[in-house]
């Protein structure tokens, strides 16, 4: 699949506020790779923390002083915090709110993310510089509306997904919000919509949008020299047949592609889990494999 990075910003709006405050975590999701486990229906900590504020809308006199989630666009966000400020005679209102949603929230990624929470935290009263009733209505807007998550599969190849992205960056400090997006689709027009409805949406609610590290799609070519000789290899090395499969994943062979005409190419690894997760793992049997397998498809090329 072709990508780029899509950055979201919208400059915050303060006032000076009282209350009680209180940080909201949201914890426990198992993560992943934006691309190849896209389609594993887990669960965004950033989308769920726009989904407990919009929550609490209309329900609970509150402010927003910050948030915080996930470490890398291309990965799906496992923990994001919130801190707020909220009317001292809401507590309970609040209370109740977080407790519900923290309830809906497990029961809907129980098979998914069986150890999500949602906490939180009393910090006691004090003063802070909160977003504004405005500001902070168009935040939850735009974390809530911008899409997210798969958006097509594709017609070709089933099971596959053709477009998604992944909202892997949230950040709200002092000066503003913003939210960084790896967008995904092996349709260069598809890929091009997608970013039309980012761009349309932040930039009516006041934000603006830059799209960054554009690359292209890398198509699946039907007939392959170089892969029919690869499996080939595969077989007399390994006695069995290898599997051939097509990834929902930004690669450097579609750069490659894009720059040499009817370039013939494979990617090929060793055996790898939990990809852009702190439980990111390689396997060093299977990094010996795949040398000895590409030193000999050298030679016999």
């Amino acid at each position: 699949a072709g990508g780029c990075r899509a950055n979201m910003v919208l400059q915050a709006e303060h006032e000076k506020r009282q209350g009680k405050l209180y940080d909201i975590w949201i914890k426990g999701l198992k993560g992943g790779h934006s691309g190849v486990e896209i389609d594993k229906g887990r669960a965004n900590s950033n989308i769920l923390m726009g989904r407990v504020l919009l929550a609490l809308e209309g329900k609970v006199d509150y402010s927003v002083i910050a948030m915080t989630g996930g470490l890398k666009d291309n990965a799906i966000p496992r923990e994001t915090k919130g801190s707020l400020l909220v009317n001292p005679q809401d507590t309970e209102k609040l209370e109740s709110v977080i407790k519900r949603v923290g309830e809906d929230i497990a029961k809907e990624f129980v098979a998914t993310d069986p150890d999500i929470t949602v906490i939180l935290e009393d910090r006691g009263v004090g003063e802070a510089m909160t977003l504004t009733e405005m500001c902070r209505r168009k935040v939850v807007a735009l974390i809530n509306l911008l899409p997210n998550g798969i958006q097509a599969m594709s017609g070709d190849i089933p099971g596959l997904v053709e477009t998604s992205l992944n909202l892997g960056v949230l950040i709200l400090d002092d000066k503003e919000l913003t939210l960084r997006y790896a967008v995904r689709s092996s349709v260069r027009t598809a890929k091009e919509y997608v970013t039309d409805k980012l761009r349309f949406l932040t930039e009516e609610l006041g934000g603006s949008l830059v799209i960054e590290g554009d690359y292209p799609a890398w198509e699946y070519k039907k007939d392959s020299q170089l892969r029919e000789d690869m499996i080939r290899v595969y077989r007399e090395m390994y006695g069995k047949e290898p599997v051939i499969q097509a990834i929902h994943a930004g690669l450097e062979c579609g750069l490659l592609a894009g720059k040499i005409a009817d370039l013939d190419a494979v990617s090929l690894g060793p055996d790898m889990v939990g990809v852009h997760t702190t439980e990111e793992k390689l396997s060093i049997s299977s990094t010996k494999r795949v040398w000895e397998y590409i030193v000999e498809v050298i030679k016999q090329k």
